[in-house]
């Protein structure tokens, strides 16, 4: 049997039955031929355990156990699981479109040198998203960059707002093993401190993938004819989930930037912090509405995380070159 072209990986950990039902029936409707694509479902932990046999409308599906919790061990989980020469990481609450993979096999055989790359992701809500969110989504993982395929790699100009996400994050093998695997290996605990603060509440250790291939030589990629839809409820259009979220998330980026020398920012002295955010606060006018405030705590992490780079020495060496 030959190598099936691309791998499906899906990690989970309690996941909402009703949206993986949704996002394992988008996977059946998939028009790339089924000799062609793995799926890989890993239990993050699960309490019950989740059983191959829930998952029978996938041919093939099976299910692997990562009890480490963390997306950035349940990825690596799934790789070692599968073959496939193009790997995908999909969420459980992320369903993809018919042409899903169809369109993530061409744009990799199309472009040799992207090690990683994303897609166009919409939102289904359970209610209205409100209008004080709406400059906000990418906090959502929603994703438009418009209908034309884009790549870019370390010195191709400043550095792209629309660089891929974990929903949906689509890669090279090549480009992972042994690469990757050993950024992973050499520096889990570092990755971990720079980059996730907690289950839900900010982790950005997809983007540390995504820096790492970069600077090993890999370009990255926009598809926006490989579509997902995420189903967002209610609970995460909370104004408390959002502040809360938003900084964090800032934060951990510019940390993460940090650690792999692709600093955005210079550091800031911890001292001027506290000054700095008052500026922001007046300057943004913090109070005016809760669109603004999401700005100032946006503002806020990004200080936050600058502040932390003054004194951190963690510095991702140099990976070999592909």
């Amino acid at each position: 049997m030959s190598t099936p072209r691309i791998a499906v990986v899906l990690a989970a950990r309690n996941p909402h039955r009703g949206r993986l039902g949704e996002v394992l029936a988008g996977l059946a409707r998939q028009t790339l031929p089924a000799a062609q694509w793995e799926f890989c479902l890993v239990d993050n932990g699960s309490s019950p355990a989740l059983q191959a046999a829930e998952f029978s409308t996938l041919a093939g599906a099976r299910v692997v156990v990562e009890p480490r919790p963390g997306l950035l061990w349940a990825r690596l989980r799934g790789l070692a699981s599968t073959s496939a020469t193009y790997v995908v990481f999909i969420d459980d609450d992320t369903i993809p479109g018919a042409e899903f993979l169809t369109e993530a096999v061409a744009f990799m055989d199309t472009h040799p040198r992207a090690g990683t790359a994303g897609g166009r992701i919409t939102g289904r809500f359970e209610t209205s998203l409100p209008d004080w969110l709406e400059d906000a989504q990418w906090c959502l993982a929603l994703r438009d960059s418009g209908d034309q395929p884009l790549e870019w790699s370390l010195g191709a100009g400043p550095f792209p707002f629309w660089t891929p996400i974990g929903a949906g994050l689509l890669t090279r093998r090549a480009a992972l093993e042994p690469g990757y695997v050993g950024h992973v290996a050499a520096h889990w605990q570092a990755i971990q401190e720079n980059s996730w603060v907690g289950q839900g509440v900010g982790g950005v250790e997809d983007k540390d993938l995504v820096l790492h291939c970069l600077r090993a030589g890999w370009s990255t990629g926009y598809a926006p004819r490989m579509q997902l839809t995420h189903l967002i409820p209610t609970s995460r259009l909370d104004r408390s989930y959002i502040e809360r979220l938003v900084p964090n998330l800032e934060r951990i980026w510019m940390r993460t930037l940090h650690a792999h020398s692709l600093d955005l920012f210079r550091p800031i002295h911890p001292a001027t912090l506290w000054l700095r955010q008052a500026r922001a606060w007046i300057g943004m006018r913090a109070w005016h509405s809760p669109a603004a405030r999401i700005k100032w705590l946006s503002a806020c992490g990004r200080f936050r995380g600058l502040a932390d780079n003054f004194s951190r020495h963690t510095r991702y060496p140099e990976p070999s070159r592909q």
